[in-house]
């Protein structure tokens, strides 16, 4: 028996299958390399093999292929069979997430196969019917779990993300930080005599004032930078994988683009404008969240100390 047919042997597809059959399925084709990333099998693409995944994780996203993983798949597992016996599009994505070696087998020898038992092919069919509709409703189901979530974890007001998802993402964000050695800058930033602001022009304007600010952050900051609003007229921005200097260009830009930021009151009519105060920390080797937001903190505090609308660090 050749090697391959030996790696097939070990998976679940081909589980007390005779070595002639092993090796009559090994003859027709060579294993392929995928590469990290790599998409293996997607909705949009017609799909003519069952691949059996020989070494190293692939992915299963529904929706699209960087959205949240469903399930990762080891090496013994078949994939794209359901296509095959339906003779459909698949029904998902599977993406590679590191190095993976899996074997083809194309369809028309599936069907050679198959052929050989019509209660097989028949059974298959029937059960081939009973998980797409299934499918079908999971994908629905977590659909409607990722609208629930999304909308927790969305600040109603201005649309950035809230404290809680702030609260999970702070710690998941620093302990890549440790993992890749690149640090995890802070801005925390406060909307200067925000009560002056609301007991002059009532909480409408300042509600408003709020949003603006918050459309600031969504203008100004990096595409891979997450901005919150931290609580009341604090909001808090994370910078992944970026240095002290580099924050502190961010926190300027932001600062500036707050100066100049109009603010429209309900009939349209423009209110007065705010500017904001901000304060960094970047992460180090013994950081944790709470050490990281007192120390943007305090540089906040240093801020309004002289004289507001600058940023320190």
């Amino acid at each position: 028996m050749s090697e391959v047919a030996a790696e097939l042997a070990r998976s679940e597809l081909f589980r007390d299958v005779p070595a002639e059959v092993l090796q009559m399925v090994a003859d027709h084709a060579a294993p392929l390399e995928l590469a990290p990333g790599a998409i293996l099998l997607a909705p949009e693409w017609p799909n003519h093999h069952v691949y059996v995944l020989l070494s190293g994780r692939l992915g299963l996203h529904f929706e699209a292929a960087e959205s949240p993983e469903i399930r990762e798949l080891a090496p013994g597992v078949a994939v794209g069979e359901m296509s095959i016996i339906a003779d459909a599009l698949p029904s998902a994505y599977v993406v590679a997430k590191e190095a993976c070696r899996v074997f083809p087998i194309h369809r028309d020898l599936v069907q050679h196969i198959v052929d050989a038992n019509p209660l097989a092919r028949n059974l298959l069919r029937l059960m081939s019917q009973w998980l797409k509709a299934n499918t079908q409703r999971i994908v629905q189901d977590r659909t409607q779990i990722w609208e629930l979530t999304d909308r927790a974890n969305v600040d109603a007001l201005t649309g950035l993300y809230n404290r809680r998802w702030l609260d999970n993402a702070l710690t998941r964000l620093l302990a890549q930080a440790a993992k890749s050695g690149q640090p995890l800058c802070v801005i925390i930033a406060d909307v200067d005599d925000f009560k002056r602001y609301n007991d002059s022009h009532g909480h409408p304007a300042g509600d408003r004032a709020l949003t603006a600010f918050g459309d600031v952050l969504k203008t100004t900051v990096r595409p891979y930078d997450f901005a919150a609003r931290y609580g009341g007229e604090e909001f808090l921005v994370l910078l992944p994988n970026t240095v002290l200097a580099e924050g502190v260009a961010v926190a300027e830009r932001i600062r500036r683009m707050a100066e100049v930021q109009r603010v429209a009151g309900a009939d349209g009519k423009l209110l007065p404008g705010i500017t904001v105060s901000l304060g960094l920390a970047a992460s180090g080797a013994a950081t944790t969240a709470e050490s990281l937001v007192a120390a943007a903190d305090a540089q906040l505090y240093r801020a309004k100390g002289d004289g507001r609308n600058c940023v320190r660090y």
